[in-house]
């Protein structure tokens, strides 16, 4: 069986030195999607295919089972190029099982979704294993927009923004170690406005840009946008992290 945990390179390898991807393909329909068109080019399909029906890999939760025994002590990341928490119920039944594995075998998990409150299925999991840091589990949120039309225009099938902002609070709430990926940003001033809104309920922040669209990214003064973002988070006293796209517009 090939493996299904993996080392992420490049601009995914800020995230995490470990991560695991679960299905192939994700129903929330985002426009900016990259992993939709790197699977159109892998797989010579066109890209409402991968919108369509994801389903769970091959062995997904065997294969995760064999890679757990080589691995104790990291943080396992999910996911890039699926949700953790899709529409489908019996993908989020296999998300349960890989987080019960994962812990199971001593390592902790750091959850990155579009789901909004369906993530809510895991916090009762993600409470009753505590770790020492900085091994701990962590629940993520991709904001995007504040304004609902617009999320429903650019990630049509995803969760609305309020229900990812109730989520982070219900699981800050039950002491969860919660953060938020700002990116991709394709609207600076809803980027900035969604921030400032989850700021009570989110430990950290990692802040990117837009990337894999370049025409968009000439309309946007990325430096101006670094700016405030640093001086919000300065401000609000939270820890964050601008990643190494969006860094280099601020140095």
């Amino acid at each position: 069986m090939r493996k299904i945990i993996y080392t992420p390179t490049g601009r995914a390898g800020e995230y995490g030195k470990y991560a695991v991807n679960l299905f192939e393909g994700c129903s929330h329909g985002c426009t900016y999607c990259y992993a939709a068109g790197m699977f159109c080019k892998a797989k010579d399909r066109p890209r409402k295919d991968f919108h369509a029906s994801p389903t769970p890999k091959i062995d997904a939760l065997a294969r995760l089972e064999r890679d757990l025994h080589k691995l104790h002590g990291e943080s396992v990341f999910m996911s890039f190029s699926c949700d953790p928490f899709p529409p489908e119920y019996e993908l989020r039944e296999i998300t349960l099982q890989a987080i019960g594995k994962i812990l199971h075998y001593g390592n902790a998990v750091n959850i990155l979704t579009k789901g909004g409150m369906r993530a809510r299925e895991c916090f009762s999991t993600l409470t009753s294993t505590p770790f020492m840091k900085p091994l701990q589990n962590k629940l993520g949120a991709t904001l995007t927009f504040v304004t609902p039309s617009l999320s429903a225009k650019y990630e049509p099938f995803a969760t609305l923004p309020d229900s990812r902002i109730e989520m982070l609070k219900t699981a800050h709430d039950m002491g969860i170690y919660t953060w938020a990926s700002i990116e991709p940003v394709l609207i600076p001033s809803e980027s900035l406005e969604i921030m400032r809104i989850a700021i009570p309920y989110v430990d950290e922040f990692k802040i990117g840009k837009l990337n894999h669209h370049p025409e968009a990214e000439k309309a946007i003064d990325w430096k101006k946008f670094a700016k405030e973002a640093v001086r919000l988070m300065e401000y609000s006293n939270k820890k964050y992290i601008l990643k190494a796209d969006l860094k280099k517009y601020y140095e």
